[in-house]
């Protein structure tokens, strides 16, 4: 039910107004229940003051309960003020979102909104760029976002990454001090320069493949799957360190991927640990290859 306010006043005012044969009571239950809405977000305090010509949705119990949907996103793990969902690919982790332009953080926010009935929302601790898909942490509290941020530094992060050609050696370290210029593309610097900054990668080989997602012997192999490691946490610092050694990720045209294949950057944040912000416990997150993640063609087959 539509109800479009006539003068300033409370909620408790206005669905007075609205409802005079219903008690205070009963319409205190209502709002703090999660019955009336506003711009799609619910309205849990009876005082709160509503503008003259605003409008707010009322719906009965019933209604509320089944409006409501599952989330649009995979939500690989939930407490009381941790969430862990797979970001796709394409998808902003952070940001306003409009009708052209999706994040991450809204839609997590807005799950949280709608669940909670308006007493939880999401705190961003993390990011994956754009182009980059996996595991993707918020909290539910601000106090155990700093918590979480304030211990990132044990946190572990692994990456599977499809790149073309074969490493030079089957397990290193790259590191170089990254810096970022005006049109956004982020690189290596010989040695520390003003606004860059230190940036540690390890990675190892699990495998080769050829076109199609075909094992091969590293002889015959076109790309190779890796695990990435961080041990700093920079902007596009895999996706530059992995070019850096002549190997840039399958996909990934921005740092010197083959433009023969598709754009698709092959780049997964798989496995995440990490100290519980609230409790004393460690927490790991994992989730296997994806499939299809090294079946590549070339251009012309897509």
């Amino acid at each position: 039910m539509k109800i479009t306010v006539t003068e300033n006043t409370t909620l408790l005012e206005a669905l007075e107004k609205q409802f005079p044969d219903s008690n205070r009571t009963h319409l205190k239950k209502a709002i703090r229940y999660g019955c009336v809405l506003q711009d799609n977000i619910v309205l849990h305090r009876p005082e709160i003051l509503l503008q003259a010509g605003s409008q707010i949705e009322f719906k009965t119990y019933r209604s509320r309960e089944t409006s409501r949907r599952p989330a649009p996103f995979k939500i690989l793990y939930e407490d009381d003020y941790v969430l862990a969902v797979i970001k796709p690919a394409g998808i902003l982790s952070s940001g306003r979102t409009t009708e052209k332009t999706r994040s991450m953080f809204g839609m997590v926010n807005h799950y949280l909104q709608q669940k909670s009935r308006g007493r939880e929302r999401a705190y961003t601790v993390h990011r994956l760029d754009r182009e980059v898909s996996g595991i993707l942490l918020f909290t539910k509290t601000e106090e155990a976002k700093y918590n979480l941020q304030d211990t990132w530094q044990d946190v572990e992060k692994h990456y599977y990454a499809l790149v073309h050609d074969i490493p030079a050696k089957e397990k290193a370290t790259l590191q170089s001090f990254l810096k970022e210029n005006a049109r956004q593309v982020v690189y290596s610097v010989p040695d520390e320069e003003p606004d860059s900054k230190w940036a540690v990668t390890h990675y190892r080989t699990l495998g080769y493949y050829g076109w199609k997602g075909e094992k091969t012997a590293w002889q015959d192999a076109l790309f190779t799957l890796l695990d990435v490691k961080l041990e700093t946490g920079r902007k596009n610092q895999i996706r530059v360190h992995l070019s850096d050694m002549g190997c840039p990720i399958v996909g990934d045209r921005k740092y010197g991927a083959d433009p023969k294949v598709n754009r698709q950057v092959r780049l997964y944040a798989y496995s995440i640990r990490f100290p519980h912000p609230m409790q004393e416990r460690a927490v790991k997150l994992e989730m296997p290859l994806p499939a299809h993640f090294a079946y590549v063609t070339p251009q012309t087959e897509y």
